[in-house]
């Protein structure tokens, strides 16, 4: 979408933001996120980091636009109602519904609501929710009374990611513990040169790789590689899910990119 609206800097300069925020791990954002909701709640979680992107870059739909009284009035009280836990229908209830919804309506799965104003450079304010499947009695759901989802945490604050939240209650005891989290996978930059048969370069980090590559002047890809396997690591992280014959097979996971950050480089500079 970037490189289609003539785009490219400004998105790699906010994805620079996220890591300068802490937003994005080795593992990207999913992995930030990695902190601060269950597991299976960060796939929506994450998609709407990337939502925030392209609605400061004036590319995303909204549902609904908020207006700038309804967006004070959200930010301003939005602190201070986190302090009790809240339903989905309480969300929509106090605030409206959201300008963007993430996630399916079945009641058994995380989602994301998002409110924002129609002007790129306010932020939007994001609710994490979480099924409430565990809390429920078998008697309940049989009788066909639902369990609704609840909300988990804010992300309302601007600076670092790990500060940009406000929690619930429920949130508090959802939110995985030290054991829990999955510990930063360290990763290496190689760069391969556009005709090159091999890679010519291994460095600890991004700035190391640039710094050759300007020295030397040279033309190709510096992309992020995560120790282990390509395929095998994205599997176990979530970031590739095998859903066709091929996927798994030698040849897919000899040619598997490990889909990390990657910069072209022309005469060792980025392109632009």
């Amino acid at each position: 979408m970037a490189a289609v609206d003539g785009s490219l800097t400004r998105w790699r300069a906010e994805c620079d933001r996220l890591r300068e925020r802490d937003a994005f791990t080795a593992t990207g954002v999913l992995g930030a996120y990695r902190d601060i909701l269950p597991a299976d709640a960060l796939r929506d979680a994450t998609t709407s980091v990337y939502a925030e992107i392209a609605h400061c870059l004036g590319w995303l739909e909204l549902d609904r636009a908020l207006s700038t009284a309804e967006y004070q009035q959200l930010t301003a009280d939005i602190g201070r109602w986190m302090t009790q836990d809240r339903t989905l229908s309480e969300v929509i209830e106090t605030f409206g519904p959201p300008s963007l919804w993430i996630g399916g309506t079945n009641p058994y799965f995380p989602k994301t609501l998002a409110y924002t104003t129609a002007d790129r450079d306010d932020d939007v304010i994001c609710l994490h929710l979480w099924n409430a499947f565990a809390n429920t009695t078998p008697e309940a759901d049989f009788r066909g009374v639902h369990p609704e989802p609840v909300v988990l945490a804010v992300r309302h604050r601007p600076g670092p990611f790990p500060g940009a939240f406000s929690f619930t209650p429920e949130g508090l005891r959802r939110r995985p513990s030290a054991d829990q989290r999955s510990p930063l996978r360290a990763t290496v930059w190689i760069f391969h040169g556009y005709d090159a048969r091999h890679a010519s370069g291994v460095f600890d980090t991004r700035d190391a790789g640039l710094a050759w590559a300007a020295e030397h002047e040279v033309s190709g890809i510096l992309a992020e590689y995560p120790y282990g396997g390509a395929y095998d690591v994205a599997v176990s992280e979530g970031r590739f899910t095998p859903s066709k014959g091929h996927h798994g097979t030698a040849d897919h996971v000899a040619a598997f990119s490990p889909g990390l950050c990657h910069i072209h480089l022309t005469g060792g500079h980025p392109d632009r």
